[in-house]
């Protein structure tokens, strides 16, 4: 069952068109749903489907014969099979975890690439190489030396799905609910198919989880994916860093220290004791298999002082902001503990879940012309206490158009149990002289639990200003 990925299948048909030879690359995080989007994309296809197993070289092409059921088949005789049946109707090729084709037999990656830029040029052949291995992907494939690097007419990279399309898994779940549930999955379908499960959806009983309890659903749901080290069946980020890097001692340290909210350069050199020059590369490993993103103010971005690193998924953030930190917990089976440790810093994890689905929402509601501006931008904003090593600035800031006219639009997002006052909103417009752009200024305030009377009131009176709730969000 497909939900979502409209995009991404525009995207696939589009690179399926025309009677030429083409090649495509679909990557994504382990669970992201890349295998599941490519088998829908391939059904009433003319389609050869290959998981490429890793093995010897011998073994993947037996494993190939046996698909195409083709006795001793070798990489030669695969191509001129290809070549007969493109010359009589289209052929649609994916070979997932292409990397280990690859690395078992590097003499059939060569000859696969001569046919497709010789024999195969004029022919309808459609070739999809898919990987979960971001690394390796652009090692063989994309890469300065890889020989496919100037023939790649699709690069798709697959992302975990946003808050809407999330909520589908969720069911009859209250807003604050999916808003939870949205954070701990990280969008990613293996967790949420698995959620859905055991929220009793339908169309997804194959995975046999029992429902989650009635007690205290979202506790159990948390256990069952993370905090039960013996019956986790959620998707564990560190095996997943696991595929792609090396010495995880350090990659854990540093994104336990960024999970604290220690998100500078020099601040992460302090915490783990490791010269910048070393910190730096290590970062930038990070951020080339898409688990921490650099950030810079939207209005600087060339501005090298401005520049703060964040964990991108929600998932991996809950991971290292209350499991590791927690590990004794973790490993002694003590659920009862870790959950109590997930209500006591919920209001602080869910503040960046939050921020996240309010980015959403207003590109959601831009995006149908909702809104009394257009939204071309979004990001961030803040200024450096370099005394206090802290930063402080709004939770979105976007830039974007009114009538014609630049416009920004300043947000802050509230997270918490209590409704928001005046005060706060009298916060947000003072903040806002820090930063000086020409247009109009719009104010937006959201708020999971809601405004006071005072704050709706006085709202009414003050020029550009929204108020937004988490309920009218979902």
């Amino acid at each position: 069952m497909l939900i979502g990925r409209r995009d991404e299948i525009q995207s696939l048909n589009g690179f399926f068109e025309g009677d030429t030879a083409g090649v495509a690359v679909v990557s994504g995080s382990i669970g992201v749903g890349k295998t599941t989007l490519l088998q829908e994309f391939a059904k009433e296809k003319n389609a050869i489907f290959f998981d490429a197993y890793e093995t010897t070289g011998k073994h993947q092409l037996e494993r190939l014969g046996k698909l195409m059921s083709i006795e001793n088949i070798d990489a030669e005789r695969f191509c001129k099979e290809i070549t007969e049946k493109a010359s009589k109707e289209k052929i649609l090729i994916i070979i997932d975890q292409y990397q280990n084709f690859v690395k078992a037999d590097p003499d059939f990656d060569k000859l696969l690439y001569s046919y497709v830029i010789g024999e195969w040029k004029s022919l309808p052949v459609k070739l999809i190489f898919c990987s979960d291995a971001f690394v390796l992907i652009d090692k063989y494939v994309k890469g300065k030396k890889a020989i496919w690097k100037n023939n790649i007419s699709l690069d798709l990279v697959v992302n975990p799905l946003g808050f809407y399309e999330s909520c589908e898994f969720f069911a009859d779940a209250s807003p604050r609910e999916a808003a939870y549930l949205y954070g701990i999955t990280g969008g990613i379908p293996y967790n949420l198919v698995r959620v859905a499960n055991m929220l009793k959806v339908p169309g997804y009983e194959k995975y046999g989880l029992a429902p989650a309890s009635d007690g205290n659903k979202l506790k159990d749901i948390t256990a069952r994916l993370f905090l039960d080290k013996n019956m986790s069946v959620g998707l564990n980020p560190e095996n997943v860093m696991a595929t792609e890097l090396r010495e995880l001692a350090y990659y854990n340290y540093m994104l336990t220290t960024l999970a604290k909210g220690i998100n500078r350069v020099n601040q992460i050199s302090a915490e783990v004791e490791k010269p910048k020059d070393v910190v730096v590369p290590y970062l930038n490993s990070l951020m080339a298999i898409d688990i921490c993103t650099k950030d810079t103010a939207i209005t600087e971005i060339t501005n090298r002082k401005k520049t703060r690193y964040s964990i991108v998924n929600t998932s991996t953030l809950f991971w290292y902001k209350i499991v590791v930190p927690n590990y004794e917990d973790y490993v002694s089976g003590n659920i009862d503990s870790l959950w109590s440790k997930v209500e006591a810093s919920m209001d602080e994890y869910m503040e960046t879940v939050f921020i996240k689905i309010c980015a959403e929402y207003l590109r959601e509601q831009s995006d149908k012309n909702l809104l009394p501006f257009t939204v071309e931008e979004i990001g961030n904003w803040w200024v450096n206490d370099e005394e206090a090593g802290t930063t402080d600035g709004f939770d979105l800031v976007s830039l974007g158009k009114c009538e014609g006219k630049s416009a920004t639009i300043f947000a802050q997002c509230y997270y918490n149990n209590e409704p928001i006052e005046v005060a706060q909103l009298k916060v947000l417009i003072e903040k806002t002289k820090q930063l000086h752009r020409q247009g109009d200024a719009f104010y937006l305030v959201f708020a999971n639990a809601g405004f006071h009377e005072n704050a709706i009131t006085i709202s009414s009176a003050i020029k550009n200003i929204m108020l937004i709730t988490l309920d009218e969000m979902r």
